[in-house]
């Protein structure tokens, strides 16, 4: 299932779509916040650039399992799940971990850029402890976001709205503490913010991201039964 899931993403269709993906497009993430300052060689920068490169790829895993889910609907594989197998830990692993290795070559291109245009390391240890927790939050937010949205209008819809506000919402271009009040509040709806500050400056407290990630997990799980009851009732009266 992982080796089809892999295979139906846009992504490795061909190679020039790969590139783009993977090569240009994080370039050009990297360069944007370059942009903002002309003090390039800054410590602080660079973290904030390593963070924003890391929350990109969690952004691409939010999107990715996404699309996936949106594929199956189109192909009413969903339906069949839904009515057979609604609790498949082996359907939504293959999805979660396509995602996760989407996101994870993202990063480990976009960090290699980095690396090779900065020569600084005082990032490495932090970001490696930091990766695989942002994963499992970005992998809770990415199956909340898609099954909020399963069966809408738009089934885009709420994935679409968390990528956008990610980064806003997470402090990579501008601390929280510089944030007006009303933001300060909005960084604190997604399990992001704490971690990417501690990333960037060693210091924070992580534990009120991953009361946040519990929040969404139970939104999540909640929101999926509810959309399962619908899916069957619905079938009955077929």
């Amino acid at each position: 299932m992982l080796k089809i899931a892999l295979q139906s993403l846009s992504y490795f269709r061909n190679y020039r779509t790969f590139i783009i993906t993977f090569a240009i497009e994080p370039l050009f993430d990297v360069m944007m916040v370059g942009l903002l300052s002309s003090q390039f060689s800054d410590a602080l920068l660079i973290h904030s650039i390593v963070a924003l490169s890391i929350i990109s790829g969690i952004q691409n895993l939010i999107s990715t399992l996404n699309s996936l889910f949106v594929d199956d609907q189109n192909r009413g594989i969903d339906m069949e799940m839904a009515v057979n197998s609604p609790f498949s830990v082996r359907y939504w692993a293959s999805k979660v971990l396509a995602a996760v290795i989407v996101s994870i070559g993202q990063m480990l291109i976009t960090l290699t850029l980095v690396l090779l245009f900065t020569r600084d390391t005082s990032w490495i240890n932090r970001a490696m402890l930091a990766i695989p927790i942002l994963i499992i939050f970005g992998s809770i937010v990415g199956f909340t976001s898609t099954v909020v949205s399963w069966k809408s209008n738009d089934p885009y819809l709420v994935g679409n709205v968390v990528g956008i506000l990610i980064v806003l919402l997470s402090g990579v271009i501008v601390p929280l503490d510089q944030y007006p009040k009303w933001l300060n509040l909005l960084s604190h709806t997604l399990p992001f913010s704490h971690l990417m500050q501690w990333l960037m400056t060693g210091n924070g407290n992580i534990l009120p991201d991953v009361l946040i990630a519990i929040v969404w997990t139970g939104l999540g799980i909640s929101t999926y039964r509810m959309k399962l009851l619908s899916i069957k009732k619905k079938s009955h009266l077929i």
